[in-house]
């Protein structure tokens, strides 16, 4: 695995540098220094609300891509019940925070230990902000896709978030095992998930097409490591300490009452 100190800017007033840890995507046998990553306004089609919007409003079109990757009823269903499973929030968000993680990311799971019940205490369940999860599986964490693909299973069954941090609490015990799949099943059964459907879902070709689709919007959208963020129309890269994470948040919703009143 390839980690590196990344360099991000939280803007508030001036740019400030911070620094956060995270995984790269870049192949962990190389020996090549990691380009700093800069935290910045998304340029062209809109940013975080263009990969968001995707999510919540149009959800088979994540897997579809016009490819024909779910091109039966059933595949489209199954698609749109993963997506909405992995959304978080009310309707009257004013931002959308766009976490895009891998569950066998170290820096993924010590930003969702440190952060993520603060997010929703603070900003998810005062109804100011809307959360979505992208999976972005790294190439050198092996069980990193399978997790991804089990994770839209529990999404369809409901089950996306608390799958989600119980993946994230059993991975320092991944090193030690061979096969995933028995990890899966019993976290599956601690949730009373319906495990004939579980199972079924995981063989299905649009389950993998959509995690495969969620890594290529990550890419459109300039992520290069985990765990990045869309905050509004902010990239935000690195396991941001929640103080700074809060800063990115609140110029964002300001940014956005802004933009409402110039409408």
């Amino acid at each position: 695995m390839r980690c590196f100190r990344s360099t991000f800017w939280i803007l508030v007033g001036t740019c400030a540098p911070m620094l956060a840890s995270a995984c790269s995507k870049a192949d962990a046998a190389s020996d090549k220094a990691s380009t700093p990553a800069a935290s910045a306004p998304l340029q062209g089609a809109g940013g975080s609300a263009t990969v968001a919007a995707t999510v919540a409003a149009t959800p088979a079109a994540l897997a579809t891509g016009g490819s024909g990757a779910a091109d039966s009823l059933g595949d489209s269903l199954l698609i749109a019940k993963a997506d909405r499973g992995r959304l978080m929030g009310r309707d009257t968000g004013a931002i959308w925070v766009v976490m895009i993680s891998d569950f066998q990311c170290p820096y993924c799971k010590q930003w969702h230990d440190a952060s993520m019940e603060s997010v929703k205490r603070d900003y998810v369940n005062t109804g100011r902000v809307r959360l979505a999860y992208l999976n972005l599986p790294l190439p050198q964490h092996k069980f990193a896709r399978a997790e991804a693909e089990a994770s839209m299973c529990a999404a369809v069954q409901n089950q996306f978030w608390p799958f989600a941090s119980g993946l994230f609490q059993r991975q320092g015990a991944l090193s030690k095992i061979a096969v995933i799949q028995p990890v899966l099943d019993t976290l599956a059964r601690s949730l009373s998930l319906n495990m004939t459907e579980f199972g079924k879902c995981q063989k299905r070709e649009a389950i993998r097409a959509l995690v495969e689709s969620d890594a290529q919007q990550a890419g459109r959208a300039g992520v290069r490591s985990t765990p990045s963020f869309l905050v509004g129309d902010f990239l935000v890269e690195g396991a941001v300490p929640y103080a700074d994470f809060r800063k990115a948040i609140d110029t964002a919703l300001v940014m956005a009452q802004k933009a409402k009143r110039s409408r």
